[in-house]
Order: structure tokens, then sequence, then C-alpha cells
């Protein structure tokens, strides 16, 4: 009998996810577009291998024997060098119900660190000496993880055995020197508890782990050939030094040399207390050789300081009979953007494939932007609200050399003033009260080798667009409370409601800064201004609408297309998709007609035509209110700010009101 995981739950993607599941082992149907394709492909292979996607419970496992003594023995320095670090990601997480695992190269459970309880009736799933292959347990994140040498995440009904539906799995590959894998790292949550920062804190463990495996190998070879182990410490990306006794610094590598801004020949004799941290690293060692360890450690460079995440280990010299301390520094601020790149958020959706229309002002304009996007210009997008500004600004992303990199969108007019620099260029720790604790970076750090949008960005403050205009003539931004400037490369796209010239006539926005933004300028045709798309763009929602996959409208009355054809359309191509899907809801056939048309069109294309002729009821007074609204927006151009100044209604209701009669 099936069951539903997510009864509880409000959540739209997991709802999907567990759609396409139903249908897939029920109907053998694939919904496109909502399982990414490697798990599809598991679910598939776990169908041909007639695994039970309605398992309840798991078959016992041999009691633990000499094989898995093996096993175990065999993986050994893993588990040593493994379990501190694991440990360490467990205590980060403020979760108590949570479970992180680690997995041998072919596929059995090593260890299970647990908080909670949390497994319940599925706690022998996780049992040491459990295989994780596809064929015994179904799709899960450890196997493809294995598979395709890649972190991956299973969450909720992306699992093919419904005993798993109610967690998350977060898994990455550990590798070793050769580039095999070597084990995988995983943290179990339940599905409630998960975010989209959970994968790249494993990957940041399974990447911890590799480095100390690495380290390991390098210092086996470096008993025979020193200078072999300096040439291999130099590959690797974290920053490491080697310390003895005396508490000498007898090795360093070039990521350290780089970090301290000093060079490793001057480094090696010196006391560690050379290299200035805070806390400092005299402390620190005394603190590890008293069994305790920090976490996190900040190496105040020549011209930088960095926050590092701090790993440390003996390694014992056979040929000295003595021991030395390896302190390994991971810069935070690579894991940061590892998270920011997984992180949903901060990805273009849309290609150049996804904007619909065969007109010659829209087919123009996409050329435009095609030639924009070849050289990573600046660009303006000027539109009227819902002519499609940000997807366009996504496709340009998309389509050029920054594409894997991160495309973060603020929209200038939404943030208030006081926030609006903090948010755009972040802010030291301590910078003012309520500061977050390490800081906080901003969009222009977060976009860094990628794209940053501003929308609305004729609504930018005076004082905001003199910084901003700094920002772009030194490609360097200064977080509030800082005093290092910070790189930045970024392609910056601006989006605007507005005639940004006649805003510059009228002393409300910056010459200068126009200027350095104005490489290319498109300007998105209305809707109006392209009535002949009109039907292309119904067919394409009809064809395409994910919320309403289930219900397939075969065609379209002309007298619709018609009347369609005659509105002069004020919200431009989002409204025509609301008014469209708010149709074939309603439709109680496969054909949208007449009859449903909304009233307010109805009435603006027919004026003369009664409510009462169309037997419809008089609209209720916030309806209205809604409707004169809408009309107020388009006078200022879709500038909320504006509407409800001079509505004298806040901005929220402003919001609330249209998004309730479909209206935005």
């Amino acid at each position: 009998m099936y069951y539903n995981p997510f009864y509880n739950l409000e959540n739209p993607e997991l709802m999907r996810y567990e759609y396409a599941w139903v249908n897939f082992v029920k109907n053998n149907t694939i919904i496109e577009n909502v399982i990414p394709p490697l798990i599809m492909e598991s679910w598939q292979r776990c169908k041909l291998n007639h695994v039970n996607y309605e398992m309840r419970t798991l078959p016992e496992i041999p009691e633990f024997n000499s094989s898995m003594e093996t096993i175990i023995a065999n993986n050994l320095e893993l588990l040593n060098i493994a379990m501190p670090i694991m440990e360490t990601l467990f205590n980060m997480v403020d979760e108590k119900d949570l479970s992180v695992q680690i997995v041998d190269k072919s596929g059995f459970f090593l260890r299970n660190i647990q908080k909670g309880g949390i497994l319940n009736e599925a706690d022998r799933a996780y049992q040491i000496g459990r295989n994780v292959r596809e064929d015994i347990i179904g799709t899960n994140s450890y196997d493809l993880a294995s598979r395709y040498k890649k972190p991956f995440a299973i969450v909720g009904s992306e699992h093919y055995c419904q005993i798993f539906q109610k967690k998350a799995v977060y898994a990455s590959p550990v590798f070793n020197k050769e580039g095999d894998v070597a084990a995988i790292i995983g943290m179990t949550v339940d599905i409630e508890k998960s975010n989209k920062y959970m994968l790249g804190m494993v990957v940041a463990t399974a990447k911890a782990i590799e480095n100390e495996l690495q380290i390991k190998e390098i210092h086996a070879e470096i008993i025979t050939q020193n200078m072999e182990q300096q040439d291999i410490l130099d590959t690797v990306t974290d920053g490491i030094i080697y310390i003895n006794d005396k508490l000498l610094i007898t090795q360093a590598n070039l990521e350290m040399s780089s970090m301290t801004g000093l060079p490793k020949d001057e480094m090696i004799g010196k006391p560690v207390s050379y290299i200035q941290t805070v806390p400092k690293l005299t402390s620190v060692v005394t603190s590890i050789e008293n069994g305790t360890s920090v976490a996190q450690i900040r190496i105040n460079g020549a011209k930088k300081s960095y926050n590092c995440f701090l790993n440390s280990r003996f390694i014992q010299d056979s040929k000295a009979g003595a021991s030395n301390l390896v302190l390994v520094f991971t810069k935070l601020e690579e894991i940061q953007e590892l998270a920011d790149k997984m992180n949903p958020e901060n990805r273009a959706f849309f290609t150049f494939d996804d904007i619909t229309g065969k007109s010659k002002v829209i087919t123009d304009a996409i050329e435009l932007a095609k030639k924009a996007s070849e050289h990573s210009a600046r660009v303006i997008i000027e539109g009227e609200s819902g002519t499609g500004k940000e997807m366009f600004a996504q496709a340009i992303h998309n389509n050029g050399s920054r594409k894997r990199d991160p495309f973060v969108a603020v929209d200038c007019g939404a943030i208030p003033r006081e926030l609006l620099e903090s948010e755009l260029f972040g802010y030291e720790e301590g910078a003012y009260t309520g500061a977050r604790k390490g800081g906080h970076r901003g969009k222009f750090e977060l976009a860094h080798k990628g794209t940053l949008f501003l929308d609305e960005v004729g609504n930018m403050p005076i004082d905001m667009q003199a910084k901003m205009l700094r920002v772009l003539q030194e490609n360097k931004i200064l977080r509030i409370g800082g005093y290092l400037p910070i790189p930045v490369d970024v392609q910056i796209i601006a989006a605007t409601n507005q005639d940004l010239k006649k805003e510059v006539e009228k002393g409300n926005f910056r010459e200068d800064l126009f200027y350095r933004l104005n490489i290319v300028y498109i300007k998105l045709p209305s809707l109006r201004e392209r009535k002949s798309d009109i039907p292309i763009l119904i067919h394409s929602l009809m064809n395409n609408s994910r919320s309403l996959s289930h219900k397939k409208i075969k065609r379209i009355d002309e007298a619709v297309l018609d009347i369609f054809s005659k509105y002069d359309w004020p919200g431009n191509v989002r409204q025509l998709n609301n008014v469209v899907e708010r149709m074939m809801i309603m439709a109680k056939t496969d054909v949208i007609t007449k009859e449903l048309i909304p009233e307010e069109i109805f009435e603006a294309v027919n004026p003369d035509a009664s409510q009462v002729a169309m037997g419809m009821q008089i609209e209720s007074l916030e309806a209205a209110s809604a409707g004169y609204i809408r009309r107020v927006l388009d006078s200022y151009h879709g500038n909320i700010k504006k509407t409800s100044e001079e509505l004298d209604i806040s901005r929220a209701t402003v919001y609330r009101l249209l998004k309730k009669y479909n209206l935005m």
C-alpha cells in the first residue's frame, strides 16, 4: 500500500519529486524536467533489476565476520584520518537529528555517527557492514557519488525505495592520490531539516579527508627524498606547515607562503609565532598537545586576512625518531564559494531557447543580447514590468563564458536604502551592532567570476550610485568596516522599467554611471508591440506549464485570440501567462473558450458590454482597488515605491493585492 511521506510538508519541490516518483513506479511514466537525468537513470536501473520500491525494511546482514574484519583492517588508516574530521562536521551542524557516515570504496558502511536516534525504523539501513549498492537498496547518494565520482544530494522521493523517502542524504567521494575513489562521506537528516548548505559542508569534509590522505601518502615518500616531498606539498591547494617539538617551522608549502606573504625559506627555522594568526599559533599548538583543537583560525597575511578551517596531525619521523606536527589551513572562503555555486538561488535557469516569439522586435532584441553575451559586456535592459528582463539577463549569462559561475540577482528597488550598501558590498565582523559573526559577503563577492543582475537599477539612491561607479572603475569593493579592498570580477547586467536617459536629464541618475553601464542597451518590447506573438506564447504555456502538467488543453477558440489581440496587456507577458493559466484551471473541457476570459479584459475590449450580459457578478471593492492600483502602477512604469507613495499605502499592500488578483 502506497503512503505519502510528505503529508505534513508544504514544499512544492518535494511534492513534485513525489509526483514524479509515483508516476514512474506505478505507471512507468517519466515526468520531464523534475528528476535530474542521472537519478532518473538510476530509477530505470532499479526497475530493470526488480528492486522493491515498496521496501519498508531491509534484509538482515550477516553477523560481523572475518570478512568484515578484513575490510575494517584494510581501511584502518582511512578511519583514523576521517573520524576526527567527521566529528568536526558533526559538531558544526546545529541539528540534533542527523548522522554522518563513511562508506568504503566497495560500498560497505564502515562507521555511522548519530545524534538523536533519527533513523527509527530505518536504522538498520546504516549498520556497519551494510552494502549501499543500488541493486540492493535502490537509488541512493552513496552509490551515485561512487559511480559518477562527484557529490550527490538525494532528497525525499528522489530515493527509489520508500524506506529512505523521509530522509535527505548528502554524499561526496574522497579520492586518493591516483584519482580513484577511496571512500564516500555522507550526512543524513530528516527531510524537514535539510538545507542548501549541507552538500557544500559534506564536500568540504570529504576534501579535508582527501587532503589528509594525500599528506599521509606524501609523508611516506619524503622520508627518502625531501625535495620530492616539497614539490608535492606545493601542489596541495591548502596551506601546510610542519612544526617540530621545539615549535620551529621545518616545512612550508607554496600556498602557505602565498597566504602569509612570507617566502618559504624565510619561514623555515623560525618559531611558529613568526606567522601572525588569531588566535596565536603558539597557544593553538599547546592546545593540540593537550588534546584539544581549534576549528577555525585567521591568518593575518601581508596583503589580506584569511579565515581558515584548521586541521592538525602528528606524523612520526622514522629517521629522526621524533614527531612533526602538521597544520593544514583550508580557506573558509573556498568552502563558501563552493556552497554558493551549489545554491540554486545563485543560478541562472533560462536560456535564449526559453524566450518565445517570432516578431521582428523580439528577435532583434534576442540577437543583440546574444552579441552582448559573447563578450561579457555590461548591459542595460529596459522594459515594462512583465516583459522578461530577468529572463533575458539569465539567457545572456548562460550563453557566455561565465555560465558555470554564479548568477546573483539584486532588486535595487525592494531593499531599503540603508541596507543596500551592506547587501551589495558586505561587512566585516563587528562593523555595527548585530553584525554577523565572521562578517558577511555581499552580492559582488557572491557573484565573483559570474554575473551580477541589478534589477530596477533606476531606483538606486544617488549616494549608492557614486559608490557603484567607483567599483566599476576599480573592480574592487570595500566591505563596511573593512580596510582591505577585495578584487571582484563580475559582468554587470542592469534592468530598469524607466528611460534612464530621461532620468539622467532629470538628475535622478548619474550620467557617468549610465555610460559605465551602457555598453549594450537592449529595449524589450511590450506585449502590445508584438501582439502577433500572443498565439505562440499561449501555446507555449499550454504545452509547458508544470503546475498544470496533469491537465491537457488541446486548443483555444479563435474568439479568445481575437479578444486577446485587442487588449493592451499592461502587465505584458507575465499578465498573459497568469490569465491563460487561470483559464486553464477554470476550463471544464479541453478547450479554452470565450466565457473563461476574465471580466476586466472583456470589458476593456468591449466597454459597452455589461456585467449582467456576460452573466458575471459585480466585482468586490477589494478587486476594484487592485485594478486601480494596477493602473496607477502602469502610469509610474511599474515603480512600486512611487505607486505606494501616491496612494498612501504600504508596498506590502501593493504586492498583496496585485498578487491576489493575478495583476503582477
